[in-house]
């Protein structure tokens, strides 16, 4: 019974802890992630912009769906729409001129953590994608994306 309450606790606390971590998010500091890894890709670190997912999509997407395929895996994980659903873009990573946050939303009581993100193709297009997050049991932001 003892045990049975100590470990009721020990949980209680620790989400408590994740809480309090959750509640330092904000607009700006979704931002400053986005920003974090919009750099990262745009210095060619294509393999460090890894840090910046959820590490369970990054195991089932990544590492088995895509066998460690990181370009592919990020390259979609960029894809949009141009021209209201026109046409659907999953772009050369090498031919992205620039990326840049247009917009972020941290509602942790909705569960919406996102940053909408245009991206300038070196060819001359542009369009928006949603980039989603959400706090992982570290407390950190990671993002996440369709799985298959």
């Amino acid at each position: 019974m003892m045990r049975k309450l100590s470990l009721f606790f020990i949980g209680m606390m620790l989400m408590a802890v994740l809480e309090v971590n959750a509640q330092e998010y904000t607009k700006a500091t979704v931002k400053s992630f986005a920003n974090n890894f919009i750099a990262t890709l745009m210095q060619k670190d294509v393999k460090g912009t890894l840090k910046f997912f959820d590490p369970d999509y990054v195991a089932e997407q990544h590492d088995s769906f895509l066998e460690g395929r990181t370009e592919q895996f990020v390259a979609e994980f960029l894809a949009g729409e141009y021209k209201k659903g026109f046409y659907f873009i999953t772009p050369e990573l090498d031919r992205i001129k620039s990326m840049k946050v247009k917009k972020t939303c941290c509602n942790l009581d909705k569960d919406e953590i996102y940053a909408d993100v245009q991206i300038l193709m070196d060819y001359g297009v542009k369009y928006t994608i949603r980039l989603d997050l959400h706090v992982l049991e570290s407390g950190k932001l990671g993002f996440v994306g369709a799985v298959g």
